[in-house]
C-alpha cells in the first residue's frame, strides 16, 4: 500500500467529519438556546434541573463539534500531503 492510495479515503474522512462537525455544532447551538431560555424562566425545581441538563448538553455537543472539526482538518491536510 502506497501513500498515494490513501488519498481518497483520507479525503472522504475529511468530508464526513466536516459534516459531522456542522451537525454537532448545530446541536450545540440548539442546546445553548434552550439553556438561555431556561435561564429566563421562573425558578422551580424542574427548571433548575433542566437548566443543568441543557448546560451539560450544550457543552457536550460543542466539544464533539470542535473535535470533529479538528479531525476534519487533520484528514484534509493528510489527504493533501498524500497527493
Amino acid at each position: 500500500m502506497t501513500i498515494g492510495s490513501l488519498r481518497d479515503p483520507l479525503w472522504y474522512l475529511a468530508i464526513i467529519f466536516g459534516w459531522l462537525a456542522i451537525i454537532s455544532l448545530g446541536g450545540a447551538g440548539y442546546a445553548g438556546r434552550r439553556f438561555q431560555a431556561l435561564l429566563k424562566a421562573p425558578l422551580t425545581e424542574e427548571v433548575e434541573h433542566l437548566t443543568h441538563v441543557w448546560e451539560r448538553r450544550a457543552t457536550h455537543w460543542m466539544r464533539i463539534g470542535l473535535s470533529m472539526s479538528a479531525l476534519s482538518i487533520l484528514y484534509l491536510v493528510s489527504s493533501l500531503i498524500a497527493r
